[in-house]
């Protein structure tokens, strides 16, 4: 694996990390399932993408 393949895992799986716990926190503390972190990360994808 190439440094530059793994630092880009790297990056993603934090991206990711910090996508589950926004939804962690919206189910476990606040007790309500809101999925807008869901919602919100593909579409701020699709915007940058354009």
């Amino acid at each position: 694996m190439s440094f530059v393949a793994f630092w880009g895992a790297i990056e993603t799986g934090l991206l990711y990390g910090f996508l589950s716990l926004g939804v962690y926190l919206s189910f476990r503390v606040l007790k309500f399932p809101d999925l807008t972190v869901d919602g919100s990360f593909p579409l701020g994808a699709a915007v940058v993408a354009t």
